[in-house]
Formats: C-alpha cells, sequence, structure tokens
C-alpha cells in the first residue's frame, strides 16, 4: 500500500481479499481502515510513536464502528483510502474514511472508527500532554485535508 498524501493509502485488491463473486469481502474494510489510520498517525508522530507516552505505553482499542457500503470493488481495481481525523477536546480518537475507485472516483465505502486511550495498567488516559496536544494541534493547522468535522460522513453512515 502506497500513499500520494498524508491521509490517502492506495492499493490494489488482492485475490485473496474477494469473495467466490470476485467482490471485496466485507471484512477487509475494517483491516483496510487500520492502514490508513496507522499512516496517518505516522504522518501525526512525524515516525514517532502515538503509543508510547512518558515511558507508559499506550493501548487504543476500538470502541465503535459504522460503514456504508456504497459500490463494489473486484479483484486487481486499484482503491484509493482517505484517513481524516476529527479533533477532540479529549483524548477520544475518531477517525472516518472514505474509499473510492481511483479510475474513476466512483465511491466503495465509507466508514467511522471511535478509539479511547488506556494507559498501560488499562486506566484511561484523559488528557494528552502538552507536547503531544502541541504536535496535533501543528498537525491539524499544516494538514486541513487530513482533518473533518464529521458531518459530511455521518449524514451517510
Amino acid at each position: 500500500m502506497s500513499g500520494h498524501s498524508v491521509n490517502e493509502t492506495r492499493f490494489f485488491i488482492r485475490f485473496s481479499e474477494t469473495d467466490m463473486a470476485g467482490v471485496f469481502h466485507h471484512s477487509n474494510l475494517f483491516t483496510w481502515f487500520e492502514v490508513g489510520r496507522f499512516a496517518l498517525i505516522d504522518e501525526l508522530t512525524r515516525g514517532g510513536s502515538l503509543l508510547e507516552l512518558e515511558g507508559d505505553t499506550l493501548f487504543v482499542p476500538v470502541t465503535k464502528t459504522r460503514v456504508s457500503f456504497l459500490g463494489l470493488g473486484r479483484f486487481g481495481d486499484e482503491l484509493r483510502l482517505e484517513t481524516f481525523l476529527k479533533p477532540q477536546a479529549t483524548t477520544k480518537l475518531v477517525f472516518y474514511y472514505r474509499l473510492t475507485q481511483v479510475h474513476d472516483g466512483s465511491p466503495v465505502a465509507i466508514g467511522m472508527t471511535e478509539h479511547v486511550v488506556l494507559r498501560g495498567n488499562n486506566r484511561f488516559l484523559f488528557r494528552w500532554p502538552e507536547s503531544t496536544r502541541h504536535r496535533m494541534d501543528g498537525f491539524f493547522a499544516e494538514h486541513p485535508h487530513a482533518v473533518t468535522d464529521g458531518k459530511e460522513f455521518d449524514a451517510r453512515l
């Protein structure tokens, strides 16, 4: 999978990702969303780790998902996944996804995943350290195309 901007990942549907009709199996969406999410996190942290903070390992479990299927993807199709982050006042992370065909831009699916942030001792992290918050604010200012308020997606999910 390769990207063309900080929030874009492109890939071809592999044979193993299809069902008997040659259409991608729905279970692959969340794997593809994960690839897009971690690519965006890598850009946000500039190669650092959002999963380590002040010497503590963080866990970011998914607490909510939504997806709407809008079209088909078949074996060999090249897809474009755009991943967006919705700024939050807390440490909750909300990502939105738009999956389209590269050849004509037709929509394939949209989705959302919501995550909480837990410290290694399974306690919630309620507030980002100032340095992390500053880094996130800088990312949002530098890459506004990777940020969403979610309204465009929520209306269709």
